[in-house]
């Protein structure tokens, strides 16, 4: 792709278009913004494709590129309210960032009765935004430690900690009983 092939290009594409619009729409809630931002993040791919270097993780890379374009774009539409780059990261993570699409969608295909999957909703309720956010990028991407903090601003003792924060109440909300299988369903699915 850095030298030129289009179906270099065209596979790239095909093989993220997907998770990125997936984890666009965690962040926000217009699926018009979050194509542009994905059509946007590729462009640019394209265009300084010469000066590209590789990088260790492409998904990585494009969830980066996604949630800083998703960031600018919440900012061009003024929703953030706050001038400092710690609130902005907050009302930001805040904003929408939700794990329950997908993780419902999941358990609907295991074929797990109602009251398993209120209880799994209602868990992920009691989760903070950023907590659901490290989730999904920890799990459901697969990203470690330290891409999570070049994706979401933060330290890497702060991503552990929301992590642990957030396995901690979906241990203490469903009391241990279905943690492994919601994890297990939508890591390993």
């Amino acid at each position: 792709m850095c030298q030129g092939d289009k179906t270099a290009f065209r596979q790239l594409h095909q093989a993220h278009v997907r998770h990125l619009l997936n984890y666009g729409l965690r962040l926000h809630n217009s699926l018009s913004t979050v194509e542009d931002c994905v059509q946007d993040l590729f462009v640019e791919l394209w265009h300084y494709r010469a000066r590209l270097s590789q990088p260790s993780s492409i998904r990585f890379y494009l969830l980066k590129g996604l949630r800083n374009r998703i960031k600018a774009q919440y900012k061009r539409e003024q929703l953030w309210q706050a001038s400092l780059e710690e609130d902005v990261e907050e009302g930001f993570s805040q904003y929408s960032f939700s794990l329950e699409p997908s993780a419902e969608q999941r358990l609907v295909e295991l074929d797990l009765d109602a009251e398993r999957r209120e209880q799994v909703r209602q868990a992920l309720e009691a989760l903070t935004p950023r907590q659901r956010e490290v989730l999904y990028l920890r799990y459901f991407n697969d990203l470690s430690y330290e891409q999570i903090c070049e994706v979401m601003n933060i330290n890497y003792q702060a991503a552990r900690s929301q992590v642990y924060q957030a396995l901690r109440v979906l241990r203490t909300v469903l009391k241990n009983q279905y943690l492994v299988t919601f994890l297990a369903s939508n890591y390993f699915l």
